[in-house]
């Protein structure tokens, strides 16, 4: 069976998905531009810049050759599709987009290198104490992964003798993000012990979450946050106020014990 044969139960329609009959429907969310797309974790290798000129807030992310994720799907570098996103580089924190805090910096290179798909990232370290924490978790590797966003474009579907069941050959990207902060509760603790994070960092995000859930009047009662949390453990969507209300109960037990 040719490429084309295997793909012709998707269509691509004024560079949108067509849901109805798509092997995605079970799985297509709503991305940052309003079209339905998926959402896939991507390990990465970290490093600091190698450019001098570049300020010590800059890291380089380049994402590991073409893994099999947990759907037992590819995603081909070659195949990357980058213009929408460059148009609006944002690094984000968990693919929220409703509150300025969950912004964490900008991609100030995004491309295919070496059949990998390599970004420069400048975290906003000097405005957002969410973005120092970010980028000392990335620093000191507690964090090793983004999830990106993604339209497909057209696949590859596997067979019995493939390692792969899918392998995307082409894909437009749309989002790029941090794995949800702490995405274990652990990494905020180790990367302080380790000096990756400083206490004054824990406590303006502390001061900045406690303003923004002041500001949306939000209720932080103790059920709210067992609410936020249980949604976290299993990976429930939350929204940008159930996230802000989970990390600010994660650091308020971290802050009580310095």
């Amino acid at each position: 069976m040719s490429t084309t044969d295997s793909q012709s139960d998707f269509k691509v329609q004024s560079s949108e998905v067509n849901v109805q009959g798509s092997p995605f429907a079970d799985r297509l969310l709503t991305l940052s531009d309003g079209r339905p797309g998926l959402r896939g974790t991507m390990p990465v290798e970290v490093c600091d810049t190698s450019d001098p000129t570049d300020s010590s807030d800059t890291l380089d992310f380049i994402s590991s050759d073409e893994t099999l994720d947990r759907y037992g799907e590819t995603i081909q570098a070659s195949g990357w599709k980058l213009s929408s996103y460059n148009r609006n580089p944002v690094f984000q924190n968990a693919h929220q987009y409703g509150d300025v805090i969950f912004t964490l910096g900008r991609a100030l290179v995004t491309e295919v290198r070496a059949g990998k798909l390599y970004q420069r990232i400048q975290f906003a370290t000097d405005v957002n104490p969410m973005a120092r924490i970010a980028h000392g978790l990335y620093r000191g590797k507690f964090l090793s992964a983004v999830s990106v966003g993604f339209i497909p474009l057209r696949w590859e579907n596997g067979t019995q003798e493939t390692a792969f069941r899918r392998k995307y050959l082409e894909q437009e990207l749309l989002e790029v993000s941090a794995v949800a902060i702490p995405a274990n509760p652990n990494a905020l603790a180790l990367g302080l012990k380790s000096g990756a994070l400083e206490k004054s960092d824990l406590r303006a995000l502390a001061d900045v979450i406690a303003h923004a859930l002041d500001h949306r009047e939000a209720p932080r009662t103790a059920a709210a946050e067992r609410s936020a949390d249980a949604a976290l453990a299993c990976h429930a969507p939350l929204s940008s106020s159930q996230r802000l209300i989970s990390l600010a109960r994660q650091l308020r037990d971290l802050l009580k014990n310095l």
